[in-house]
């Protein structure tokens, strides 16, 4: 009776033990889906943080030909370095000069922000799965999984931070681009205004 006792004692032990291993294995399962999908979102994001930055790139090309285009035409004829003969013209060419200067400085500050944004960072891609399966021959499956996801995890903080420094520089274009067009527009509007008053 008391070995029977004894018995039953052992043979529930062994089902919760089996029952807190499937549910642990479902859980790492669980676990590992979620973050190879968190893995690719991640891959994701820094194409699309590239991809927002070969735009500006693109329009902030097509603006400054534009401006080199107009700056080497007869427009740039009209500007009056000479006070004497006229007072407008000459302030106009003044504030021409300052806003080209300012549009100037201003691209070059975002030129270099999406340079910054192109630089290479090496992201922590997951490890060798041959390898990581012959470091961890000892471990059984459930440990397995969890060593797979904290690289996983390793890997998504890595590629989480990267996002975030080329959003940081994304931002700071943002920020700036808006200014640089306006200005490269006032400048533009200036050299016609003092071609046209000639």
């Amino acid at each position: 009776m008391i070995q029977n006792s004894l018995n039953r004692l052992v043979n529930r032990k062994k089902m919760n033990s089996n029952t807190d291993d499937c549910e642990w294995e479902a859980k790492y399962d669980i676990s590992i889906s979620i973050l190879k999908e968190e893995y690719l979102q991640c891959i994701q994001r820094i194409r699309n943080v590239d991809e927002k930055a070969n735009k500006y790139i693109l329009v902030i090309s097509i603006v400054a030909t534009g401006l080199f285009v107009v700056l080497s035409s007869s427009a740039a004829d009209s500007l009056v370095f000479d006070h004497l003969n006229s007072i407008i013209g000459f302030l106009l060419t003044l504030l021409f000069v300052a806003t080209s200067l300012l549009s100037l400085i201003l691209g070059i500050l975002i030129f270099k922000y999406l340079l910054d944004c192109f630089e290479l960072v090496e992201s922590k891609k997951i490890n060798n799965i041959e390898e990581l399966l012959r470091n961890t021959v000892e471990l059984d499956a459930n440990k397995y999984k969890g060593v797979l996801i904290t690289v996983y995890q390793a890997s998504i903080n890595s590629m989480n931070q990267t996002v975030i420094n080329k959003q940081n520089h994304i931002r700071k274009v943002s920020n700036k681009i808006r200014c640089f067009i306006s200005l490269l527009f006032t400048s533009l509007l200036i050299l016609i205004i003092l071609k046209i008053i000639g």
